[in-house]
């Protein structure tokens, strides 16, 4: 209801103006009660800030959506569309009237600006945040003051502490001869960070514009999602320092527990400390007995009720999970929920361990709220009941609907079938990535004429990210294909992000170099195709690039390669 309802309700207003501060500390506010309380009528209590909760649940949260951060997402849409089209009547009436000699980001005053132009303004340091400058030829980009290098956060390039041209452009760190990097003139004046990562940067042709991109995903284009999650950086707390363990990927595994959805919100709880034991209650100023009504504890806490408790301790140990002194059941939840997570041993059947601590729960509060005493082997075996009939009605679902299922998926991502007879040559690409590593290449072509299979390997300077590899991959195949004089060739790969960006090219501009370079080679030849394949399907390729990615030397093996490296 919250994120369906509540949330949708004001985003066309909010993708046009910035909404006030009472206003959406208002909708803050209506939300968080309908959320805590019990009924809808009283406020309830708010066991944790909403801040939190608006963090991810990979971040350790609920994913709400902080009402301000997504204003300012949506806002910067606008914007980012007042500069990437140009052309349309939206950008035209706003340049004549607003930055007619300018853009759009240089803040310039108005007389009389109307609060539609403020609001889009607003968002100005949300797109400068993630604006980066990809390269083409580097003739408009400068070194020292334009965000070009791809770090966490785009930013421009550090120097070494050598003596440096402060208008130095970036073409004058390639070598026009070859069209790549002047990998010595980088070492001489840039830190050695930026020198690693100048190099994997795809250079365009001399005469390609530089052209202006969306840092935080995939294709280089702005969308909303990738908009919120960058406001988000800087309040989500993941750069903050703590003493300690950290518990963050506690809370994020309890969302993939299988287990009905109400349940991991209860494991959720657990170690967020959102339970209202007595000790919790005594802290939110809920004059109660601290100590525990099943077994006269003087303190009750979660881990007590969950796992301590005498007749916690009873069920724990009638169940399949094997109780070790000091190492499960302890005196810490979060220790407790780890071995549950992660440690119970493969040969014991843990799967019920979710429905134990639900039930555990339940017959406290009936001992509480009704005066009932359940028996241990009672909340035991009705625990594994339950979660024998949940997970035999999964089973019962998935048989039920594999057709649909099946049918969703191919319409999703299009998985080509082998079996289909083709005349020409199949060739098979894939990348490997690691960020500490070359990148490896690798490619598998066989013939339907029954020619023996050739196939090819290489280790390049380390790429970007693993869909550079990938693109890489592909293109270095296709040449050697081209050098081969196979005409017509079927290309397979796993990767459904290369076969996206090769079907709707102008959708992923952060490749346009690659892409060009792309087409040009496609013209090659007289029957091309790529086409999506399974992972298992493409054992070779990905060995080869495997294998080769970890030498140490740089090599191309066309051929001439070592037999295991297939197996």
């Amino acid at each position: 209801m919250i994120k369906s309802v509540a949330a949708a309700l004001p985003t066309y207003v909010m993708s046009c103006f910035r909404l006030p501060k009472t206003i959406t500390s208002k909708l803050t506010s209506a939300v968080a009660n309908f959320w805590w309380s019990s009924n809808g009528d009283s406020r309830g209590m708010h066991w944790m800030a909403w801040n939190k909760m608006c963090n991810s649940k990979s971040e350790g949260g609920l994913g709400f959506r902080n009402v301000d951060d997504f204003n300012s997402a949506l806002l910067a849409k606008q914007l980012w569309r007042l500069i990437t089209v140009p052309d349309s009547l939206f950008a035209k009436v706003f340049k004549g009237r607003y930055f007619r000699k300018t853009n759009p980001l240089e803040e310039v005053k108005s007389y009389s600006p109307s609060y539609g132009w403020r609001s889009i303004c607003s968002a100005r340091s949300l797109v400068n945040k993630g604006l980066i400058k990809r390269v083409g030829s580097g003739a408009t980009i400068s070194v020292w003051e334009d965000p070009w290098i791809p770090a966490l956060l785009p930013r421009p390039a550090k120097s070494n502490g050598s003596i440096v041209d402060p208008s130095l452009k970036v073409n004058n760190l390639i070598d026009t001869r070859s069209n790549f990097w002047n990998v010595d003139l980088l070492q001489a004046i840039f830190d050695p960070e930026d020198v690693a990562l100048i190099s994997a940067l795809p250079v365009g042709a001399p005469t390609k514009e530089d052209t202006l991109g969306w840092h935080f995903t995939k294709s280089g284009i702005y969308t909303v999602k990738s908009g919120y999650h960058a406001t988000r950086l800087d309040t989500s707390g993941t750069n903050v320092s703590f003493m300690g363990p950290d518990i963050t990927p506690l809370k994020a595994y309890s969302w993939q527990v299988q287990c009905p959805p109400k349940i991991r919100h209860f494991l959720w709880q657990i170690l967020t400390g959102c339970v209202p034991v007595t000790e919790n209650l005594r802290k939110r100023g809920v004059n109660c007995d601290v100590g525990c009504s099943r077994c006269g504890a003087p303190e009750e806490t979660i881990n007590h009720t969950l796992f301590q408790c005498h007749p916690a301790r009873q069920i724990w140990a009638l169940s399949q999970i094997p109780t070790v002194m000091g190492n499960f059941p302890t005196e810490s939840i979060f220790a407790n929920m780890d071995h549950l997570f992660w440690r119970v041993p493969s040969e014991f059947d843990s799967s019920a361990f979710p429905w134990i601590i639900w039930y555990i729960w339940k017959a406290r509060n009936e001992k509480i709220f009704e005066n009932v005493d359940s028996d241990p082997l009672e909340v035991l075996r009705l625990a594994e009941k339950e979660a024998q009939l949940w997970q035999s009605a999964q089973i019962e679902l998935i048989n039920a609907n594999q057709g649909p299922v099946d049918l969703v998926t191919r319409s999703r991502v299009r998985t080509a079938s082998l079996e289909a007879t083709y005349s020409g040559y199949r060739c098979f690409v894939d990348g490997s990535w690691k960020g500490s590593d070359n990148s490896g290449t690798g490619w598998f072509c066989t013939s339907s004429s029954g020619e023996p299979p050739t196939m090819g390997a290489a280790n390049i300077r380390r790429s970007l990210s693993p869909l550079h590899t990938e693109v890489e991959a592909l293109l270095w195949a296709m040449k050697c294909m081209i050098g081969a004089d196979n005409q017509e060739v079927a290309f397979f790969t796993d990767c459904s992000d290369l076969v996206k960006m090769v079907s709707s090219p102008t959708e992923w501009p952060a490749f346009s170099v690659y892409l060009e370079e792309f087409q040009s080679d496609k013209e090659e030849f007289l029957s091309f195709s790529l086409s999506l394949i399974s992972r298992r399907a493409n054992v070779k390729a990905n060995s080869l690039a495997r294998k080769v990615r970890t030498e140490p030397r740089h090599i191309t093996y066309v051929n001439n390669i070592p037999q295991e490296w297939l197996f």
